[in-house]
């Protein structure tokens, strides 16, 4: 039996493109949490294949883009890649679309770019500076919301919710 999501009145960094609301999305949280780390592993495997192909263009052009390519290059490639595509009309990433999944706020409307940003930079932060413990988070509540998602208010559902029945 799933419980219903609590009421807000208001969260940092709302705003909505549609104007279903929350309530009436009937979202599903079963299997986010495995779910979740297999999207993450896919979308590592893209940004990472990503920033390998611009360190062989850096070779082939006898580095003359070392600059770009610094340690921070990595980070900042992750973070706009979250950024794009949860901020974006499909409001998911590659590895989210591939496992069914997508980012809502709690009225049930896509996040905003400047929340998808917020959202993946604590994302990154979090995980670099606690080595990945803080996501243990999501285990121990009912919608499998790690801090970074409570903080910028955002849940990530099942893309394809059950038709409510109506009789």
């Amino acid at each position: 039996m799933q419980e219903p999501l609590p009421k807000r009145s208001s969260l940092p960094f709302s705003g909505g493109r549609s104007s279903t609301s929350f309530a009436a999305l009937d979202a599903n949280f079963d299997g986010i949490s495995w779910r979740c780390t297999i999207a993450f592993l896919f979308d590592a495997f893209i940004i990472l294949t990503i920033f390998i192909s611009l360190q062989i263009l850096n070779i082939l052009t006898f580095s003359t883009h070392f600059p770009l390519l610094t340690f921070l290059w990595p980070a900042f490639l992750f973070v706009l890649y979250d950024t794009v595509l949860i901020g974006g009309r499909g409001s998911a990433t590659l590895g989210m679309r591939l496992m069914r999944l997508k980012a809502i706020n709690h009225q049930g409307n896509e996040p905003r770019n400047l929340q998808a940003f917020v959202l993946s930079v604590l994302f990154y932060l979090s995980v670099s500076f606690t080595l990945g413990f803080i996501l243990l988070v999501a285990l121990f509540n009912n919608t499998s919301q790690c801090l970074h998602d409570i903080i910028t208010g955002i849940f990530v559902v099942n893309a394809e919710t059950p038709d409510a029945k109506s009789e």
